[in-house]
């Protein structure tokens, strides 16, 4: 070369935006560009002659890694060595070098060109890229659908840990294969998938059954969208599946575990009752639940104690009403052997039962002076004796009660404690009547069928339009517990799968037709007040009182002309026991008339 060409070359090396280094045969530095001289801190008249590696200062020099060797004897290209330069403080940047022969004009090779280009952007990209990609499959992967990728012609190219384990395949096996080899579906199904994956037809939540690597069958709700670049071209396919038979079984095992799984409704009178119940559970507070018979005072009782931390601890039920005074007492406080006759061995009462848990006492209006006296004394104290003891036995026991009685009315009256009262009456919660969250029917109905049925009560399996019509006209003084038992009759009478009215109880009918008659509205009408309830269990007597059972609410009154006959009166009054309001309110008709119509038949009460 002569002296004009080298500087043209140096010139032109020299107007390279990359770092470029020129070495002779000795590995002696002949040219440094200014990038060059940047990156390596040495200007170009101080590194001209001076050894390569005291410029460049790179990890492979000096090693038999050094592309040197490969340019200058083989006259090869040495590309892509992506190593780390040191400055003289010690830094390090990482640059990715090639290496080419430096040849004259006869073509034999007389020293190596570097160039050199820094890197650290380009790493930090592929390491966001990197970052973002393992995000990416972290994400996916937590997902609880199953989730693959497609392309343009429908290969997979990536499936996520739940699709994994439901169709059975791992990640190697099935990148790149058509997505059909894959996601196996039903024939049926066939077109429309095909459609949404190969011609990019939107599907959503369509049921398929997917058919996993090992022939099993998937019950899948599957969804097929496009993926596209910023104008507008369709790039791939995204699938997602969810398992059908794991949602069933995730909400059988919640229905389960779910306090308040047998509380249907979603009236805004049931749904607040159900706050409030949510709300007070977790507290330690006295509950009173007050409602008609057949409101579930039971069933909400139970759900409070499964709401609060007590859960695991005993949910002890005892009906005041069902026992005599001097049993519920040792039912409630236990007795030592020999406390009265019969008393052959000391028994723990059911308080001594509940410790730590809850103790639910129904029909708490029908106490005994003596027996409210000991109940206030353990809510006040937490601790009473058994009888026939004088050991004191404390207890930590949260007490939720209930009852179907006007408790002020029965403490004005003098019949209920009002100091006992007040200890009860913490947190009341009222529970409404059905008639009063009529908009609740059809769901209680739903849910006492599917009940019903599973447990092979009969063969009606759904209501008719009519006849859950006629249910809704009902005033339902029974409530729930006279709804289910109204649907057991039904779904057992039923000659088919669906219920029609014809299948209901003729008592239903009636009073359903009474009320038509009669220009009622078809809405129900509203239950007898607190004093009318009180005075018709006063005239009942004593006895009628302390087993608790107040008066029927009643339903729409019959006309006048309407005589009932004989037998359907005797019918009503066996039934109820001889309770003549209980009676009436069965037969929809005042309580006055049924004793009008009583005389008329020659009936008298048993002696």
């Amino acid at each position: 070369m002569n002296g004009l060409e080298n500087l043209s070359v140096l010139d032109i090396l020299r107007s390279i935006p990359d770092s470029v280094v020129t070495i002779d045969a000795d590995r002696r530095v002949i040219a440094l560009n200014g990038p060059a001289e940047s990156l390596t801190g040495r200007r170009e008249a101080d590194a001209v002659g001076k050894p390569c590696a005291a410029v460049i200062r790179c990890e492979i020099c000096g090693t038999d890694r050094c592309p040197f060797a490969a340019a200058y004897g083989g006259g090869e290209t040495a590309t892509n060595f992506n190593v780390m330069l040191r400055d003289e403080g010690g830094q390090t940047t990482p640059v990715c070098i090639n290496t080419s022969p430096l040849k004259d004009a006869r073509g034999a090779v007389v020293g190596v060109v570097e160039t050199i280009r820094v890197v650290s952007h380009i790493n930090r990209l592929i390491e966001e890229i990197r970052d973002q990609r393992n995000q990416a499959r972290a994400v996916l992967d937590s997902i609880t659908d199953g989730v693959l990728t497609a392309d343009r012609e429908g290969r997979i190219t990536s499936i996520n840990r739940t699709a994994r384990l439901a169709l059975g395949w791992e990640e190697a096996e099935v990148l790149g294969r058509p997505w059909h080899h894959v996601v196996a579906i039903a024939e049926k199904d066939v077109p429309p998938v095909t459609a949404a994956i190969e011609g990019g037809t939107p599907m959503r939540d369509r049921e398929v059954s997917l058919r996993g690597r090992r022939g099993e069958t998937l019950p899948a709700s599957l969804t097929v969208g496009t993926f596209r670049n910023p104008e507008g071209d369709r790039l791939g396919t995204i699938l997602t599946f969810r398992d059908l038979g794991e949602i069933e079984r995730i909400a059988e095992v919640r229905r389960s575990r779910t306090p308040l799984a047998g509380i249907v409704g979603t009236s805004p009178r049931h749904r607040a009752v159900l706050d409030l119940i949510e709300m007070v559970a977790d507290s330690d507070s006295t509950v009173l639940l007050q409602g008609e018979s057949g409101t579930g005072k039971g069933i909400f009782a139970r759900a409070i104690h499964q709401l609060s931390a007590r859960r695991d601890r005993p949910f002890v039920k005892v009906s005041c009403a069902a026992l005599p005074e001097a049993l519920l007492e040792s039912e409630l406080f236990g007795h030592e052997k020999g406390a009265f006759t019969g008393a052959l061995h000391a028994r723990e009462g059911r308080f001594e039962l509940a410790h730590r848990g809850t103790i639910f006492l129904d029909e708490i209006g029908d106490l005994s002076p003596a027996v409210q006296i000991k109940l206030l004394r353990v809510l006040q104290e937490r601790e009473f004796e058994r009888i026939g003891s004088n050991r004191t036995i404390t207890v930590d026991v949260r007490l939720i009660a209930a009852t179907n009685r006007p408790l002020r009315r029965l403490m004005q009256e003098g019949k209920f404690r009002e100091d006992l009262f007040y200890r009860l009456n913490v947190i009341p919660i009222h529970l409404p009547p059905l008639r009063e969250r009529p908009e609740d029917i059809p769901l209680l109905v739903e849910h006492v069928v599917g009940r019903l049925a599973a447990r092979g009560k009969g063969r009606g399996t759904r209501l008719s339009p009519r006849a859950l019509a006629i249910l809704r006209q009902h005033a339902w003084p029974g409530n729930v517990r006279e709804l289910e038992n109204v649907l057991e009759h039904a779904m057992v009478c039923t000659h088919g799968r669906v219920i029609e009215p014809q299948a209901l109880p003729e008592s239903l009918l009636a009073a359903v037709r009474a009320a038509a008659d009669g220009g009622a509205p078809a809405e129900p009408t509203p239950p007898p007040s607190a004093d009318a309830r009180d005075a018709d269990a006063s005239e009942r007597g004593p006895a009628s009182r302390h087993r608790g059972r107040p008066a029927a609410p009643r339903a729409p009154a019959r006309p006048p002309h309407a005589a009932l006959g004989r037998a359907d009166l005797l019918r009503a009054l066996e039934a109820c026991a001889w309770r003549r309001a209980e009676a009436a309110g069965r037969l929809g008709i005042e309580r006055t008339t049924l004793w009008r119509q009583m005389r008329r038949h020659g009936i008298a009460p048993p002696a």
